[in-house]
């Protein structure tokens, strides 16, 4: 009995994939436009609008922000390419337990910031070092939110992860916020792509392109 439940199980595999191709997945042309993965589709129509997941520390080999794990979204395939958007990021749980500790405040923002071709919005955990006044935690997050609504003027949305990514920029408001009260830890916790300008060039079809350019 338990031999035909295999064997059904099977089958039933065979019937899931049959008719369906595996399509790699790239991550933007500023990332490296390295494959971090694959997906399975019978028309390459339906490869559009998929997500991946890929840590900091797979794509960068960097232990430091191991925590961070940053999404992508396929806006191009060509051929048995799929090419992406940067989508979002995320701290893991983990993470922001062992940070948020006794004695100690949490302070939260939570912003749509307009870039030059997007809106993003972003997510900031800071914790301080021992408990601070609610005008403490208000003056901190006004720095926070005035800080980056200057910072975006000028930036596209790769702009601001490289930045992030390499802790650039939460360095530039830690220094900046600890004028205000000491503090232990700030970290972008969460980011969610809101709109990608139209008639910006993505980097996905620029990859898409020149890859069709070198096989011609």
């Amino acid at each position: 009995m338990a031999k035909r439940k295999r064997s059904t199980a099977a089958k039933a595999r065979e019937r899931k994939w049959k008719g369906k191709e595996w399509y790699q997945i790239h991550v933007p042309k500023w990332l490296g436009n390295v494959a971090v993965g694959e997906t399975p589709a019978s028309e390459p129509e339906l490869v559009i609008g998929r997500t991946v997941e890929v840590s900091l520390f797979e794509l960068t080999g960097d232990p430091v922000r191991y925590y961070i794990t940053l999404l992508f979204k396929v806006d191009k395939v060509e051929g048995h390419e799929a090419y992406t958007v940067y989508h979002g990021h995320y701290c893991t749980r983990d993470f922001i337990a062992r940070i948020v500790q006794k004695r100690t405040s949490r302070i939260d923002t939570n912003e749509v910031f307009e870039f030059k071709d997007g809106k993003v919005r972003i997510k900031t955990i800071t914790i301080t070092d021992g408990r601070v006044h609610y005008r403490v935690k208000k003056n901190i997050r006004k720095s926070i939110n005035e800080f980056l609504a200057e910072y975006v003027k000028d930036k596209k949305i790769e702009n601001f992860v490289q930045d992030m990514i390499s802790g650039k920029l939460q360095q530039e408001i830690l220094k900046m916020i600890k004028k205000i009260h000491p503090i232990r830890v700030f970290e972008f916790h969460k980011t969610h792509v809101l709109e990608i300008r139209e008639g910006e060039e993505s980097n996905a079809k620029e990859a898409a392109e020149q890859a069709t350019a070198l096989q011609s």
